[in-house]
């Protein structure tokens, strides 16, 4: 049995319209190099019925996302039956960041996220929590859950990625501009054209991640009652770890390496990572489904009814048919 009393605890934010699902533990997990990562554990109910649980699901946020805006969802994982373990990426939300300003998003290399994930798998998934085990990333974190099942082929039975970063649309471009900054700007220097929003977000009709204003009005109450769950905008170092594991993940033969079964959902008129880009490499996973939704934006975990029915209904369908 996990002992969460060797851990510090860490907080959570809640609101009226969003609130933790119950039997669920938060705390620090101190990295190997003394980073702080929250995480986030809840556990199924146990009844007569289900005596016993189906298995462990790890879900993980995208870029500047933060585990509160997933409780709707572990919740959904938890009414099926699964344990649910989720934790902020260094850098972001509430874990410990790597530079004095806390609202950049700065990272040197992707490997840290991947050395991140490798100990949750190894000091706390592995040794306590029961396979089948089902990795699930959405955006940056469907990138760095790629890289895991590539990494780690014996650890997952399952994957879904949601609308994984793959790729941009201006990928030249930001390759230029971090190439220039690197002769007279810091690492830590906002990357020139990231337009940082200075803590000030999106009104609905100008957001670009979902077409559920109540979802999205949701995250945006946490945001206001926890301002330090965000991050203003994206850091040259940031740019240069994103273009160096674009690199990794699109060498030749990489992707066909991974023989795990993938759910793999993609939103054609995608504005934040390029759908066109995430098609190419899914098409070259041995064991993938690929879902495409045309009417959505990034975020399916966070859109409309209506959409999310349809995304279910698949999940469901891939544990149903394989565990």
């Amino acid at each position: 049995m996990f002992n969460y009393s060797k851990y510090e605890k860490a907080p959570l934010i809640q609101t009226k319209n969003i609130q933790s699902p119950k039997n669920g533990q938060i705390f620090y997990y101190n990295a190997s190099d003394n980073i702080k990562i929250r995480v986030g554990i809840w556990s199924p109910i146990i009844t007569k019925k289900n005596k016993t649980a189906r298995g462990t699901i790890l879900l993980q946020q995208g870029h500047n996302e933060f585990i509160e805006k997933y409780f709707e969802v572990i919740q959904e994982f938890l009414d099926r039956g699964f344990y649910v373990i989720c934790f902020d990426w260094r850098g972001q939300g509430m874990s410990g960041r790597m530079i004095k300003d806390k609202n950049k998003a700065f990272i040197k290399s992707f490997d840290l996220h991947d050395g991140d994930l490798n100990e949750v798998l190894t000091n706390i998934i592995k040794p306590f929590f029961p396979k089948p085990l089902i990795g699930i990333g959405h955006s940056m974190g469907g990138c760095l859950m790629l890289s895991a099942f590539h990494d780690h082929k014996n650890e997952f039975d399952l994957g879904v990625l949601s609308a994984p970063m793959l790729g941009f649309k201006n990928e030249k471009f930001l390759r230029s501009i971090s190439s220039v900054m690197n002769f007279f700007k810091n690492d830590s220097d906002y990357l020139i054209g990231s337009s940082p929003n200075m803590g000030i977000e999106a009104n609905f009709e100008n957001n670009d991640l979902t077409t559920d204003s109540y979802r999205y009005k949701r995250t945006q109450e946490l945001i206001s009652k926890q301002p330090s769950l965000r991050l203003w905008g994206v850091t040259n170092a940031f740019a240069k770890a994103i273009n160096e594991r674009f690199k990794i993940i699109r060498r030749k033969g990489w992707a066909e390496e991974i023989n795990l079964k993938i759910l793999v959902f993609n939103n054609t008129k995608d504005r934040v990572v390029d759908a066109s880009k995430i098609n190419s490499i899914a098409e070259r996973l041995v064991n993938k489904k690929i879902i495409i939704f045309s009417n959505t934006e990034h975020e399916i975990f966070m859109e409309q009814d209506i959409y999310r029915k349809r995304m279910w209904a698949e999940i469901d369908q891939l544990l149903s048919k394989n565990l």
